[in-house]
């Protein structure tokens, strides 16, 4: 358990509540600021409501005066044409359009009348007040103010009519503009007193999503004879909400509940902690000074007494245990021993570690165990008590916090007696091997029902081969386990089971994943760990999934073996899977999505020899349209060999590196065998050996070839390095050599088209023919060549060659298809009339050279 500081865990205790109590005070300020600024903003809204009012007065009153100036100029008898030339008034008053109505029954209508409203004035003035505005509706939702005022009378005394002065309220811009600008609000909304709206206006920054403040009131303006209600908004965002007070009070309020946590601190560290630190320096009589502390310190006695009680009945018990028992610390020194051990080990006072104590093969085991490594063991015998002791090693960590070991032995000296007698009275039956049940092989035979109607003689393999690996299961193998390498292994039983089961193209479309460094690991083997790789491979030719693949390799001291893309398994292969591991003490782990781990205890060593090593090799590949080429390719290349890759025997015989290289071993693709057989054997004819470093690969063994040849499924790098050291001896493949023969030929000069129908008829013939693509190769080619015949197919090349002067060299004889000038010699014409390289054509060039083709 971790350590506890009362110091911090006061300081956490103390300091949450305070957090709390800050965020409380803090936004107890903040909402106090909130609502005194929201009520600040009310009675600021009341003083708008009243400028609004001011505004609106002011407003009307211009409108008066319009209305009073304008009826003065018709009782002058101006026409509607003279007082339209009033410009100053009728732009800058408040009326909006009139309408004089005259006793005489004549009237003037103002022609702005129709940008405010369709009706007829006449229609909107029946409910005008005389030297009162009076609000009207008009059937089309014109809302306007109606001013009714009498002319002045005639000399008799006569009214001569009446003149009205309208204004509009949802058309007029200069008087919105007037309200929201006395007013100083975003938002103005003015309705009568059963809720139509008048009049609505806002600033173009106020929005509906902004966050403000309203106010509604009653309009009451002396000249109006309506009572309208208005309704101001005023835009106020949430960070505007708030005084700079706000701060000043939060930082207040830290300020203090900072120096209050100190004070507490700092008392809280006088009164309390500084004591309790100052308690080791007292004796404990002091200690019980403090009545807090007491029972903690009768605990602390109690635990005493119950902690020396419990070593003595440890001891009782590990004395009275049929075991010896020894516990060492992190330096392998003895800690403790009990009665049985010390019988067991008398010197174990005067030696320094365990290690003094036991042979030198018992020393590994016991580091192991230091390290933390668990199930670890092992046995040792005792020859003056005539005893075997199995011990079996424990890793803990002890009081101080190091890694300590106990070593238990237990006598297994009568048990290896009784096994002794056991193995020699029944030598072919163990009492702890599993027995397959009777019903398993007829299970795996109904599995079979199918098969042995379509395929028979695969089928009796295969239940031959099931049927060995259950006999096996229950029969102790009493042969000494094989020590040799996991990839000798598992080339070993590749091979029985291509013997053995003779698996078909879809059982062996499968891959084995196995490292070199892997492979390389020594073991000892016993029948159960070789039949539970055996039934690895036998689930992987169960299975008809394309792409699946074997993993084989080492985790620590286990051998893994991992399945991918397996089907529902057979019955035998289902039970031999379970009970296998079992025996090699190893599990078993499958999962639904196709894989299936196996794992044996097993404790690898490395090579003691040299381990294999094909480092630097060169290697020739010919793919020979074998579909597995760039599988085999990749492999070669992680075993570090050096690789050429050629598509066909006719590309590698006319490249030009292979006559200026050697080759450690050729590699053959068999996509075509009858492709393949006719350029190994050309190859052999040609060295004139009968045994050349060549390695066959493909999908089915050919008995025509000769050699050894590796299937795809069992294509692993320690495979192929061991054929590849296995074929060191043999000559080295090199075209160098074969072209000290007198039936070499090199093609030079024309189109890539020509120069390979020349060179497929002169390897038809039994020739060696290779092409040159440039003239410049040539002389570095022709100065390690014995004797070679150059063909050129046009003069432009063979002038090329005269700037180099080529032709005057012993070992070349120079054949020209076109004739020019300047031709030395040296260099013979064959006039072939332009033919392609036919059977006359040839025949004519094999006379002039006076050899014989095959």
């Amino acid at each position: 358990m971790a350590p506890i500081s009362l110091r911090k865990r006061f300081s956490r205790k103390v300091l949450i509540p305070l957090i709390l109590g800050a965020l409380v005070l803090c936004a107890a300020v903040w909402v106090m600021d909130y609502y005194t600024q929201r009520s600040h903003t009310l009675a600021s809204m009341h003083q708008r409501t009243q400028a609004l009012s001011m505004s609106f007065s002011s407003y009307l009153d211009r409108a008066n005066f319009e209305v009073k100036y304008l009826s003065e100029q018709v009782t002058n008898g101006e026409t509607l044409g003279d007082i339209f030339q009033l410009h100053d008034v009728l732009f800058f008053g408040g009326l909006d359009f009139f309408y004089v109505d005259l006793e005489n029954g004549q009237s003037m209508e103002d022609p702005r009348v129709r940008l405010y409203t369709q009706n007829s004035p006449i229609s909107l003035i029946q409910d005008a007040q005389i030297n009162a505005w009076r609000h009207v509706s008009s059937s089309d939702r014109s809302e306007l103010l109606v001013f009714k005022k009498p002319l002045k009378g005639d000399s008799v005394g006569r009214s001569q009519g009446f003149f009205y002065g309208f204004i509009s309220l949802n058309n007029n811009l200069a008087l919105a503009s007037d309200l929201i600008t006395g007013a100083g609000a975003d938002f103005i909304r003015i309705k009568d007193l059963v809720g139509n709206v008048l009049l609505v206006e806002n600033q173009r920054s106020f929005s509906d999503g902004v966050p403000y403040v309203a106010h509604d009131s009653i309009l009451s303006i002396p000249d109006l004879e309506d009572n309208l209600t208005i309704e101001l908004r005023f835009a106020r965002p949430f960070t505007k909400s708030f005084s700079s007070m706000v701060l000043i009070g939060c930082a207040v309020v830290l300020i203090c509940l900072l120096l209050m946590y100190w004070l507490i601190q700092f008392y809280a560290q006088r009164v309390m902690f500084v004591p309790i630190t100052g308690l080791p320096a007292l004796d404990r009589e002091g200690a019980m000074n403090y009545i807090e502390l007491q029972p903690l310190l009768a605990q602390m006695n109690r635990f005493q007494v119950q902690l020396k009680i419990r070593e003595q009945h440890l001891e009782l018990l590990s004395n009275s245990l049929q075991s010896a028992i020894l516990f060492c610390d992190e330096s392998a020194r003895v800690t403790n021993i009990n009665k049985e051990a010390k019988e067991l080990f008398p010197s174990y006072p005067f030696v320094g570690t365990v290690f003094d104590m036991t042979p030198i093969a018992c020393h590994q085991p016991i580091q192991r165990a230091l390290k933390g490594e668990y199930g670890g063991g092992f046995e040792l015998e005792f020859s003056e008590f005539d005893k075997v002791y199995d011990f079996n090693t424990y890793s803990f960590i002890n009081e101080q916090g190091f890694r300590s070991v106990m070593l238990v032995g237990r006598d297994v000296s009568e048990v290896r007696r009784l096994r002794w007698h056991l193995t020699h009275r029944f030598p072919r039956h163990t009492l702890d091997r599993p027995q397959p049940p009777s019903s398993l092989i007829l299970q795996e035979l109904k599995n079979c029902k199918n098969d042995l109607e379509t395929s028979p003689q695969s089928t009796v393999r295969w239940l031959n081969v099931i049927g060995d690996l259950l006999i096996k299961i229950n029969h102790l193998d009493d042969a000494v386990p094989q020590k040799i390498s996991l990839g000798e292994l598992v080339v070993q039983l590749q091979d029985e089971l291509e013997l053995n089961l003779m698996p078909n193209s879809k059982q062996r479309d499968f891959s084995v994943d196995l490292s070199l460094s892997d492979a390389q690991l020594f073991a000892e083997w016993t029948q159960d760990h070789r039949s539970m790789l055996m039934v690895a491979f036998l689930l992987c030719i169960n299975s008809s999934i394309s792409g699946r693949y074997l993993h084989i390799g080492w985790e620590k001291n286990r051998l893994v073996i991992k399945l991918f893309g397996l089907e529902i398994m057979t019955p035998a292969l289902q039970w031999l899977s379970d009970e296998y591991p079992k025996l090699v003490k190893g599990r078993v782990d499958a999962s639904d999505a196709g894989r299936f781990v196996m794992m044996a205890t097993l404790m690898p060593e490395a090579q003691h020899n040299s381990p294999i090593n094909v480092m630097g090799k060169r290697v020739v590949l010919v793919k020979n349209d074998y579909a597995e080429s760039n599988r085999l390719l990749e492999l070669l290349k992680s075993i570090g060999m050096r690789v050429e890759v050629y598509s066909s025997f006719a590309e590698f015989f006319g490249a030009g590196t292979p006559y200026r290289t050697k080759y450690d071993v050729m590699f053959v693709g068999l996509g075509d065998i009858e492709l393949a057989k006719s350029g190994v054997d050309k190859l052999l004819v040609s060295s004139r050996s009968q045994a050349l470093p060549i390695i066959y690969v493909g999908t089915q063994r050919s008995d025509e070839l000769p050699g050894e040849t590796i299937l795809a499924h069992q294509l692993i790098p320690f495979r192929l390095a061991s054929m590849v050291i296995a074929l060191e001896a043999a000559p080295s493949i090199s075209m160098g050599d074969w072209t000290s023969l007198a039936t070499n030929f090199i093609i030079i000069g024309g189109t890539n088209v020509s120069q390979v129908i020349w060179q497929s008829e002169l390897n038809v013939s039994g020739f060696v023919a290779r092409r040159e693509t440039e003239v410049v190769n040539l002389v570095a080619v022709l100065g390690h060549h014995s004797q070679v015949v150059i063909v050129v197919l046009d003069k432009v090349t063979a002038e090329l060659a005269m700037k180099y002067h080529l032709e005057y060299l012993d070992n070349t004889k120079w054949i020209v298809l076109e004739d020019f000038s300047d031709r030395p010699d040296t260099m013979q014409f064959i006039d072939l009339e332009g033919r392609l390289p036919n059977d006359g054509a040839l025949e004519a060039l094999l006379q002039n050279l006076n050899i014989k083709g095959e």
